[in-house]
């Protein structure tokens, strides 16, 4: 027996189920006129606050939806339909809202049906309002609902009643009314209860004694709110269906100017605008964006998208034309991410020398969003562009060869689209840049941290990944104070300009650097403050997989061990075996190894190093795994090669040529040499790091060097 549940149960069980790990089905059922679309609007505003990505679609008779829906994610629709299916269920935790199902084309019935078959084990919720029409889709869904097979995941019915708006008695009395009742009648219904008496009575352009008699008349009919010009329920729509669409539009326009006129709330100009035609005065596109901005403060990402979309058909030139779409881009970060990676393309698509400061944020957003291939194609067309300046050229230069260093690109690939940045440039943004892949290296730390210092001396709107890039060198080096202040001063500019991933990216790195100060309550202050500034389910990986190795090192300095264990078990896995995001899970996997089973842990250590290998990151001062896996070799009794990866990292990090940092690592090398042996050593390894974080004056603060890559 299918469940029957109520709206505000809705929400409540499909977060459930969604931190459950499982999936669920929510069936909104009801006849015409009953608010299927408002309840599922309500639950997307619940849902888009809460860490969970949501896409939302309505189905329409002869329109294929699932195309629509795989636009959303950045896919293609052709494939098997189990790949089709793979393409939603790897996008998890995910909340799939889908109006009006009963219209859906035969082929996104069938994806359906496969899709909903794969959810009882993943955390995939689908909420689809259906009218009870008995279309095809209606039935294959009534058709799951009773399926009690193991595989069915579980299925809940909100049925919503007939609405009591008598419509047929509504129609037949705007036949009676004069044509003053008409008039306020469409006011009302363009104003929605937006507008006092008088601005409606100038709305319809009727005198105050013909308003006040139509409007006796009308009360007396039932058709407006005793005390309000407001019209009762349904009425409003009837109105509304019953006037033509150039007749909708011109009122709407003349509300939306009578309401900027009347100085009423931003809120209350966009409701209007927003269902309005476009008005063709700047007010209409800012104070349509001022309003956005609140909306996005405010966590409702999809509603300020929505006043986005309706500000870009205001008239604008190229350059405010890019502004808004980097307003959008960032609002659609949350519940679409992909729409707003497309937003960014499109304006380093855009030519113009007024485009340039627009053009440099859209391509350092798309450099931290970790869509690697689009950013970087996207990046080489803007190269490209006639008549750019010298200083945006390197500063596109240098985002490409960023993205192309924490890719991984393979070095087959032949003739660089891009020239090579030089080893010393003399621009801010590309000595960002140079100094991190320079440090990355492992050689020549006083001309890395030389450039790192110039590099984040830059404020102001420009790009911040080359400003987080330095403060990365600076830490290597152990340059904190320094390091620290600049990247506060990246988290201030992210917070102020909109450019949430940045501000995470600044978290991270300020709670690891205050980790290696051993100032641990800051530290775990500022990683649970990421996900604050934005949900977990926006993060790319590389981030994510960083984000697990602090917070296991935090959990294991306080000896919670099986805690540790957990968030290991709570992050999902990758089947891919290479690049940074893997290596960076194998490090947070080791360090829990270290504690329980140091066999294992060399043997992920030094998988972990394979991978920093091939990356080119051969600097101890990025991550520390040697000098951990030669702790786990000597707790294993594998003394030659514990003394080998001692002997290694001492030599690269002398080529580092950092003298406080060389002091730590042979500090850190002692301690391991003198590691006891047999069951000692396990349990000098099991509790390392609780003593590490408590002070023990064994600790070594390479090891705590952890948010790095």
């Amino acid at each position: 027996m299918t469940p029957e549940i109520s709206e505000r149960q809705l929400v409540t069980e499909l977060t459930g189920n969604l931190r459950r790990g499982g999936g669920a089905v929510f069936e909104v059922t009801g006849p015409q006129g009953s608010g299927r679309t408002a309840v599922l609007r309500r639950v997307a505003d619940q849902v888009a606050g809460r860490g969970i990505r949501l896409i939302t679609a309505r189905a329409l008779a002869g329109e294929p939806v699932l195309a629509r829906l795989l636009a959303e994610l950045g896919a293609e629709t052709d494939g098997s339909m189990t790949a089709l299916c793979r393409v939603f269920l790897e996008a998890r935790p995910l909340a799939l809202v889908l109006d009006d199902a009963q219209w859906m084309d035969g082929e996104s019935v069938r994806w359906l049906h496969a899709l909903l078959r794969r959810i009882h084990r993943s955390p995939v919720a689908v909420v689809v309002a259906t009218a009870g029409l008995g279309t095809a889709a209606e039935d294959m869904l009534a058709e799951l609902a009773e399926d009690d097979s193991v595989t069915a995941p579980p299925w809940y019915v909100v049925r919503l009643p007939e609405s009591t708006v008598d419509n047929d008695r509504i129609a037949r009395t705007l036949h009676v009314l004069s044509e003053w009742d008409i008039r306020l009648l469409r006011a009302m219904a363009v104003c929605g209860g937006r507008f006092e008496w008088t601005l409606v009575r100038e709305l319809a352009e009727v005198d105050r004694t013909l308003a006040d008699r139509a409007m006796t008349r009308l009360r007396g009919f039932g058709l407006v709110v005793a005390d309000e010009p407001r019209l009762t329920d349904g009425v409003a729509r009837a109105v509304l269906a019953a006037m033509s669409g150039d007749q909708r539009n011109e009122l709407r326009s003349k509300a939306a100017v009578l309401a900027y006129q009347a100085a009423l709330d931003f809120e209350q100009i966009s409701a209007i605008l927003v269902e309005a035609p476009p008005v063709g005065t700047a007010w209409a596109r800012l104070v349509l964006q001022r309003e956005a901005r609140v909306l996005a403060a405010a966590g409702r990402t999809a509603e300020a998208a929505r006043l986005l979309i309706r500000a870009l058909r205001e008239p604008a030139d190229d350059a405010t034309r890019a502004d808004v779409l980097i307003q959008l881009a960032q609002c659609e970060l949350v519940h679409a991410p992909e729409a707003g990676d497309r937003r960014l393309v499109q304006i380093l698509h855009m030519t113009g020398p007024a485009l340039s400061g627009p053009r440099l944020r859209a391509a350092d957003m798309l450099a931290g969003r970790g869509h690697f291939g689009v950013s970087r194609r996207a990046i080489e067309t803007a190269i490209t562009h006639p008549g750019l300046a010298e200083s945006e050229k390197w500063t596109l230069r240098a985002l490409y060869w960023y993205i192309v260093i924490v890719a991984g690109e393979p070095g087959e690939l032949g003739v660089p689209a891009v020239r090579p940045l030089p080893d010393s440039p003399a621009d801010p943004v590309c000595q960002g840049i140079a100094a991190w892949r320079l440090g990355r290296g492992g050689s020549d730390g006083a001309a890395a941290v030389a450039l790192a210092t110039r590099a984040l001396a830059v404020r102001g709107p420009g790009p911040l990944t080359p400003r987080i890039a330095a403060a990365d060198v600076l830490a290597w080096a152990a340059e904190y104070e320094t390091a620290l202040a600049g990247i506060d001063a990246v988290l201030v500019d992210g917070r102020r300009y909109g450019a949430r991933p940045a501000a995470v990216e600044a978290l991270l790195l300020r709670s690891s650097m205050r980790l290696r100060q051993r100032r641990i309550a800051e530290a775990a202050e500022d990683l649970a403050g990421m996900e604050a500034e934005l949900p977990r389910s926006c993060w790319r990986p590389l981030l994510r997989a960083r984000y697990l190795a602090v917070e296991v090192l935090l959990l294991l300095g306080a000896g919670l061990v099986d805690e540790a264990r957990q968030a290991l078990a709570r992050e999902a896995t990758t089947d891919v075996a290479h690049g940074l995001t893997y290596a960076w899970r194998l490090f947070a996997h080791g360090l829990v190894a270290l504690v329980t089973e140091p066999a294992t842990a060399a043997t992920i250590f030094v998988e972990c190093g394979r991978c920093m290998r091939d990356m080119g990151i051969v600097n101890p001062a990025v991550l520390p795994w040697r000098l951990l896996a030669a702790m786990a070799w000597r707790a294993a009794g594998e003394i030659a090669h514990a003394d080998a990866l001692i002997t290694e990292s001492c030599d690269l990090i002398v080529r580092w040529g950092v003298p406080s940092v060389l002091r730590e690592t042979l500090e850190f090398a002692d301690v391991v040499r003198a590691m006891p042996e047999g069951e000692a050593a396990r349990a000098f390894t099991a509790q390392f790091f609780s003593g590490s974080l408590a002070g023990n004056p064994l600790a070594v603060s390479p090891l705590l060097e952890l948010a790095r890559g």
